[in-house]
C-alpha cells in the first residue's frame, strides 16, 4: 500500500515538474525526458530524501537538467525550428502571425533577460499559478522572501519590457 501512495505522489509530482519544464520553454519530448531522468535519480536515492521536501528535490534535479540540456541545445544549430516556424506562418493569418510572434518574441527576450532565479519565480506564480506558500516550500525559503523577490522580479521585467518597447 505506501508502495502504491509513493507512485502516486511522484506521478502528481512527476506531472508538475512537466508542466513547469514545459513553460520554461523544454520540447515535450526533452520535458519527457527530462522527467524521466528525474523519476529514476529520485527512485534510486528515495533513503536519502526527506519527505517533506520530495518536491524541491524533484524540481531542483529537472531544473538543472534542464539547464544543463538548454545550455547544449544552445550551442547547436536549430535549423528545424526555423522550418517549422515557416509550416507555421502558411498556416496562420500572416498578419496574426507576425503580432503574436513579435510579442511572443519580446516576451521571451525580456524574461531570458531576467536572472534565472527572477524568471523562475514570475513561471511559478503567473504560469503555473502557485501561491506563495507553494512556492516557499518549493524554493525552500519563507514566504516572505518569495513576496520580495517576485516583487523585485515584476520590477525588473517591467522595466526589460518597457526598454525593449521603446527601441
Amino acid at each position: 500500500m505506501r508502495d502504491e501512495t509513493l507512485e502516486q505522489l511522484l506521478l502528481k509530482e512527476a506531472n508538475l515538474v512537466f508542466k513547469y519544464l514545459i513553460k520554461m520553454g523544454a520540447s515535450k519530448e526533452d520535458a519527457e525526458d527530462i522527467v524521466q531522468e528525474t523519476l529514476y535519480k529520485t527512485i534510486k536515492n528515495i533513503d536519502a530524501i526527506d519527505g517533506h521536501n520530495m518536491r524541491a528535490w524533484l524540481f531542483k534535479v529537472a531544473i538543472n537538467s534542464y539547464y544543463s540540456l538548454y545550455n547544449k541545445k544552445k550551442k547547436q544549430s536549430t535549423i528545424a525550428a526555423d522550418h517549422l516556424q515557416n509550416l507555421k506562418m502558411l498556416t496562420e493569418s500572416t498578419e496574426d502571425y507576425c503580432i503574436t510572434e513579435e510579442k511572443r518574441k519580446v516576451i521571451q527576450k525580456a524574461l531570458d533577460l531576467l536572472k534565472p532565479s527572477y524568471r523562475e519565480l514570475l513561471i511559478f506564480k503567473y504560469v503555473m499559478e502557485l501561491s506563495y506558500r507553494d512556492i516557499a516550500n518549493l524554493l525552500e525559503t519563507s514566504e516572505e522572501k518569495v513576496k520580495v523577490y517576485l516583487y523585485r522580479a515584476r520590477n525588473k521585467f517591467k522595466e526589460i519590457w518597457e526598454g525593449l518597447n521603446l527601441e
